[in-house]
């Protein structure tokens, strides 16, 4: 790829890392290639304009029938010539684009000129027919505009600045190449004087300034864009690796209120049995390596299933089905996931990868508030609510009755099966009520 002077007023480099100012090239050439599409389309315009008017001369009215007759073949040429050369550097782009390329500074400014030259060769031709004083006042000289206008779309302030100056210099020479062709005109002197004319040359100018202001802008606000994205795209890898991508996505993406909100939750407490004696015959190095060994796939299984791993609990963690995202299979999800986990873990112990471990998982489902609790400076998203405290002493109960899959009739009730143990009211520390669970593994 160039350098990126090559298609904008500032250095790219200072501003943007290579992968944005890749993309930034990348929008700049579309913007260019639509441009050139652009410029297909208004020249076959013109050209039809010009068949139109050359076939019913009459519409015109005057003499402009005797005229049109003079200048039609000689317009249909030239904007069949400038509508090829457009489409050529249409299809050139589209290579480009296609090879990871941007076109050089060089094509940039002469592609420049030579598409705002091209009211001066219309100026000329005309001229050879209709004579220097009616070309000069007509309104060809307006074709000037779009074609500077149309620079805005390169992104670039300084290629539009160009263009305009290019055109008031194209037609500054043709000024003054026709007026000293030209006879006087009696009564209208100011036909045949320079001044006037060139005056229009200003204009054009001050069109390739606007356009430039509005390249300039337009490009401002793609690189601020490309920013933002990569900035949401780094605080989304960055957050996403304390939370689930699906809380940093809602997070970012809503207000956030310390208020919260309440959802129809399951949530599901996991625990490693025994993980005390497991630490204590092997270095802090050993048991984080063990760990994320334990916790890699689980959380890839929790994810897998539409839930958030919410907390690690040192040797176990909490998970939540059914937020931040609403599930309305959330108790099957969560059923399937905890399966899915107790296979992962005789899988690990079978081939030896982590020492002889047993877990236990206990399930409940139930109205919970979820949102952000903390202050102004430091949130966490969390789930609060006596279901949390359910889930939580389902699954010591697992200990009570050697289980590694315990489930409350909430959950079961949503199941809508009933291959599983019913182990009838259980008493759980801390609740007023017994609950009813059942055991699946």
């Amino acid at each position: 790829m160039n350098g990126p002077s090559a298609g904008g007023a500032c250095p790219l480099g200072r501003t943007l890392d290579p992968v944005m100012r890749g993309a930034l090239e990348a929008g700049m050439l579309r913007c260019e290639r639509q441009r050139a599409r652009v410029m297909v389309i208004l020249l076959l315009a013109l050209l039809g304009m010009v068949a139109f008017f050359r076939v019913a001369p009459s519409v015109l009215g005057g003499d402009a029938p005797a005229r049109m007759r003079l200048i039609a073949m000689p317009l249909c040429l030239s904007l069949l010539a400038f509508a090829a050369y457009e489409a050529a550097v249409w299809r050139w782009l589209g290579r480009l684009a296609t090879s990871g390329r941007s076109p050089s500074a060089a094509f940039r400014y002469g592609n420049a000129a030579i598409e705002v030259s091209y009211p001066t060769v219309m100026l000329f031709v005309l001229a050879r027919h209709l004579g220097p004083i009616p070309v000069l006042n007509g309104s060809i000289m307006l074709l000037y505009f779009p074609f500077i206008t149309l620079a805005a779309l390169t992104l670039n302030w300084r290629l539009c600045a160009f263009a305009g100056t290019v055109a008031a210099g194209g037609f500054a020479i043709a000024v003054i190449r026709l007026i000293g062709t030209a006879e006087a005109v009696p009564g209208l002197p100011a036909l045949t004087m320079p001044g006037p004319h060139l005056l229009k040359g200003v204009n054009m100018i001050i069109a390739g300034l606007v356009a430039g202001f509005v390249a300039g802008r337009l490009k401002s606000q793609m690189e601020q864009s490309l920013r933002t994205a990569r900035e949401r795209d780094r605080a989304i890898g960055i957050f996403g690796q304390h939370v689930s991508p699906q809380v940093a996505e809602r997070l970012l993406n809503q207000p956030i209120e310390l208020s919260g909100e309440e959802r129809h939750v399951c949530v599901m407490f996991l625990d490693i049995r025994g993980f005390s004696g497991i630490a204590a015959e092997r270095s802090a190095t050993e048991v984080v390596g063990y760990l994320n060994t334990l916790f890699d796939p689980m959380i890839t299984s929790v994810n897998g299933h539409r839930g958030i791993v919410n907390k690690f609990l040192g040797d176990g963690f909490m998970a939540v089905f059914g937020a931040p995202v609403e599930d309305p299979d959330l108790c099957r999800n969560a059923v399937r996931c905890a399966r899915e986990i107790l296979g992962l873990v005789d899988d690990l112990n079978a081939r030896g990868e982590i020492p002889p471990t047993r877990i236990g998982i206990g399930l409940h489902a139930g109205p919970a508030v979820t949102g952000n609790v903390g202050s102004e400076q430091r949130k966490e998203y969390t789930i609060i609510g006596d279901t949390v405290n359910v889930a939580a002493r389902v699954e010591q109960a697992t200990k009570q009755f050697a289980a590694s899959l315990l489930v409350t009739s909430a959950v079961m009730d949503a199941l809508g099966e009933s291959a599983a143990q019913d182990l009838g009211e259980v008493p759980l520390r801390g609740q007023p009520k017994p609950a009813r669970l059942f055991m699946l593994a």
